[in-house]
């Protein structure tokens, strides 16, 4: 990957007409790609101790405690949700339910991590909250990010959850709300599912066939009720390559500079995201 020499350590340096050209120039090949998401295993794992003494819930929170923090929400929430290296969750929900939130919630994290390290590398930057909340703001600032990020992290839960208790309803009424076209958006939908491969293989070595039973019997303690829910769409069998994958990545990062460089974003209330990111990591 071809990198910037100089060090970038402001917005006004970062988001410029250059580094758009030199984004859209930029040598970001599958092994770039690959590399990343060997440093995000490497970071899960290290140091890293699951107990077959301890259940479940306390073996996933293990997990996740290697990039975020969890606290238990002290407001009304469903299940949990994901801020700035921060997962929320309702500790009131049954183990078997708190634990497929966690992984869904650290699936978002990870999925930025992705972005961030892409940027780190390219733009010479060290690990910083310009970086990471610019691309918090990029999976957000549209909704066809946002639902491929949730559509992301649902897929990544289902594959944790026994078949017969996955529940997409959420998800659903969620392509209800932002009223998505499915089959417009759907090339959103083919990259997270990509992504959603590289996130999982991170996590089989992780999560052990023990760990994987032991969730399972959480579910059947927990007695909670059978659904039988799948989530496919007309074109699930179709398919990025490697290379597609990150072509597409790189495009979305490409997008979210030109919206500060040429379109409407303005960089002043990216400052203002990033104060209010600065306050909630203290």
């Amino acid at each position: 990957m071809i990198t910037l020499d100089e060090e970038i350590s402001t917005l006004y340096e970062l988001l410029t007409q250059n580094n758009l050209d030199f984004i859209e120039s930029a040598d970001f090949t599958v092994e770039d790609y690959k590399e990343i998401i060997g440093e995000i295993y490497a970071e899960t794992i290290e140091g890293l101790f699951l107990d077959t003494n301890v259940s479940a819930l306390d073996n996933i929170k293990r997990i996740a405690n290697q990039h975020v923090n969890i606290y238990y929400s002290d407001k009304e929430i469903s299940s949990g949700y994901y801020i700035y290296k921060k997962i929320y969750i309702n500790d009131k929900l049954p183990e078997s339910q708190q634990i497929v939130t966690i992984i869904h919630e650290l699936t978002h994290h990870l999925y930025a991590q992705i972005f961030e390290k892409w940027l780190y590398r390219l733009f010479n930057i060290n690990k910083c909250c310009i970086i990471e909340s610019l691309v918090m703001f990029m999976l957000n600032n549209s909704i066809e990010n946002r639902v491929a990020d949730e559509y992301l992290s649902y897929i990544v839960e289902g594959r944790f959850t026994p078949p017969e208790y996955q529940n997409y309803l959420s998800f659903l009424q969620l392509l209800m709300e932002l009223g998505i076209d499915v089959e417009q958006s759907k090339q959103f939908f083919i990259f997270a599912h990509e992504i959603s491969h590289d996130i999982d293989d991170m996590f089989k070595p992780i999560i052990s066939d023990d760990l994987r039973s032991s969730i399972s019997n959480q579910f059947v303690t927990d007695d909670m009720e059978v659904l039988n829910q799948k989530l496919t769409f007309d074109y699930c069998d179709e398919r990025f390559n490697e290379v597609e994958k990150v072509e597409f990545m790189q495009e979305m990062i490409y997008f979210i500079f030109d919206y500060f460089v040429n379109g409407e974003g303005n960089i002043s209330d990216l400052e203002n995201y990033i104060t209010e990111f600065d306050m909630k990591i203290k």
